[in-house]
């Protein structure tokens, strides 16, 4: 029997592996390469998406409920009486109400993470779609808030609120051309500042020069405050709005703590002149409280109060389609609208027109 030779006798010795760390190693450890895609992400030479943009072309066009549900829906609806489209008619007449001059509504949270900048996101698509002029939404988190990103809106360039109220007072007149060319667009006649990073508070002056100059262009403008009412830049905005939205966490510590303070805020000298509504979203889809409940129960505080349900598209975190909502969410939304529309020109018209 002939022995077979060994083809690699000739090779020479096993060249021993180097470590990893060190000069000669040609390759990366897998937390190496965690950490330089995690460093590219954010530089736009690397050639990498950045996670925002990913997600955004992932999952923005993705719906609330999935086909097999929208089909049963259909499919029902061909046998019983479907109210909505009546109830949102009513709804889009509140929105569609004219103003005199521009009204202001402040969104407002106790808490990070209720949805407030969905919320203010929501209300702004709302009133943009069914409004004929245009439609401002502010962006006040002095932290690079993110309501540009719920608006879908890929204009990273766009002045924050405090660069944009100084150029307006840099100006001695103005045209809704000029105020509109400085702000991101997001959609047909919505426009809104871009994040704003600041460590010191906007201030009343400056908070004065930029409500009153969109005002002045805008009929309804948006307000995405700082968390807190507390807050130096959501009191200078509270102080200059025609009503607010008090966006509340269905969660046992958010919704009791809600129902205190807006108990609080009704009886306050200062809060109390300010109308308020509530919202309550659903941020959890394995939360223990039904929003719906929720919101009867601050109903009864004195304080209208909607609810959000959990929706898979709004719990993408990027941009805020109408159309790809719940509908329960879409007309909750219309009746937040159109309701806190008709409270703030009741107090504007119960303050004699002023503010």
């Amino acid at each position: 029997m002939t022995r077979l030779t060994d083809p690699w006798t000739d090779a020479g010795p096993v060249p021993a592996r180097p470590l990893p760390g060190s000069a000669d190693v040609p390759w990366s450890t897998p937390a190496d390469l965690r950490s330089d895609v995690a460093r590219a992400q954010d530089d736009p030479l690397s050639g990498f998406e950045p996670v925002a943009d990913r997600a955004a072309r992932q999952y923005a066009r993705r719906p609330a409920l999935s086909l097999w549900t929208r089909s049963a829906r259909a499919l029902g609806n061909l046998f019983r009486h479907d109210p909505a489209p009546e109830r949102m008619a009513s709804h889009a007449r509140a929105i569609q109400a004219p103003v005199t001059t521009g009204r202001r509504i402040a969104v407002v949270s106790l808490r990070g993470g209720a949805g407030k900048t969905t919320v203010s996101a929501m209300m702004a698509r709302t009133f943009a779609a069914l409004r004929p002029e245009p439609v401002a939404a502010v962006d006040l988190d002095p932290a690079l808030g993110s309501l540009g990103l719920r608006l879908g809106s890929t204009t990273r360039s766009a002045p924050g609120a405090d660069r944009l109220a100084a150029e307006l007072s840099a100006m001695t007149t103005t045209t809704l051309a000029e105020v509109t060319s400085r702000m991101a667009v997001s959609g047909q006649d919505l426009f809104h500042t871009g994040p704003r990073m600041a460590g010191h508070p906007l201030g009343d002056a400056a908070a004065t020069t930029l409500l009153s100059g969109l005002s002045r262009y805008f009929p309804v403008t948006v307000l995405d405050c700082p968390t807190g009412p507390q807050s130096p830049d959501t009191a200078a905005t509270l102080a200059r709005s025609h009503a607010a939205v008090f966006v509340v966490p269905a969660t046992p510590a958010g919704v009791d703590e809600a129902a205190g303070y807006l108990r609080h805020w009704l009886q306050d000298p200062f809060l109390s002149s300010v109308p308020v509504a509530a919202a309550v979203v659903a941020t959890d889809a394995a939360g223990v409280l039904d929003p719906l409940a929720q919101a009867a129960a601050l109903s009864r505080v004195g304080v209208l109060s909607v609810a959000l349900r959990h929706d898979r598209h709004l719990a993408t975190g990027v941009g805020v389609s109408l159309p790809l909502m719940r509908p329960e969410n879409r007309m909750a939304v219309a009746e937040l609208s159109g309701r806190v529309l008709d409270l703030a020109h009741n107090a504007h018209h119960a303050r004699g027109g002023h503010r």
